[in-house]
């Protein structure tokens, strides 16, 4: 029941009723934070739809650079020789095909730089180039973070420019092998941080490089 207003000059006021107000505004108040922590909530599972949106398979290419660090580098040259040259710019373009979030085939093109090694009789040049061709396996643990793993072959030529100006090429086809991390940027590109390992005889070379991807 309600109490019976007050008239205070002109205007009659009139009491509220505080208890079923009171329940309005709680119930108001309790769907604002409802709404509230559901924004939050659903926030990051919207920008990860906008990501689980990215092309799932399909074609895509890259490049990127780092260095190239030699660990058995040797001279054509018997002896003991320093390699005072040990870690060199390098750079990398590759191509490939995902099936699924999960496995992808990439081949690729390999410049791993030039080295140097200190002889008796000067300065001897060795530079590596070549190519891949490698299976990847990925482990999505969100929609924008990754990990992978590559494993397959490469082919590299190794030509060594003696300090009498002799050039001796190698050509060899050897396994090779690697490991790295994969963060999408947006619905088409990402940004890759790799390492890899060449089993290249007397050039064992490591390839530590970032490199930028486009998906189609």
């Amino acid at each position: 029941m309600r109490a019976p207003g007050k008239r205070a000059g002109n205007f009659l006021v009139q009491p509220c009723e505080v208890r079923n107000g009171g329940h309005a505004m709680i119930r108001k108040g309790a769907l604002v934070k409802t709404g509230i922590m559901a924004a939050f909530t659903l926030a990051p599972v919207v920008a990860s739809a906008h990501y689980w949106g990215a092309p799932q398979s399909g074609l895509y290419i890259g490049a990127g650079g780092g260095g190239a660090r030699n660990r058995n580098l040797s001279s054509s040259i018997p002896g003991p020789f320093v390699n005072f040259k040990r870690t060199q710019p390098a750079w990398k373009a590759f191509i490939g095909y995902a099936f699924n979030r999960f496995f992808a085939i990439q081949g690729g093109y390999q410049n791993l730089g030039t080295d140097s090694i200190g002889t008796p009789v000067g300065s001897e040049k060795i530079r590596n180039r070549g190519y891949d061709v490698n299976g990847l396996l990925s482990f999505p643990f969100t929609p924008v973070f990754s990990l992978f793993i590559e494993g397959g072959g490469s082919r590299f030529r190794t030509r060594t420019v003696t300090p009498v100006s002799t050039t001796l090429t190698y050509d060899g086809t050897h396994p090779d092998y690697g490991a790295g991390v994969q963060i999408n940027l947006a619905r088409h590109l990402a940004l890759r941080g790799q390492w890899q390992q060449f089993l290249i005889p007397h050039n064992d070379t490591q390839f530590y490089s970032g490199s930028l991807l486009f998906r189609f």
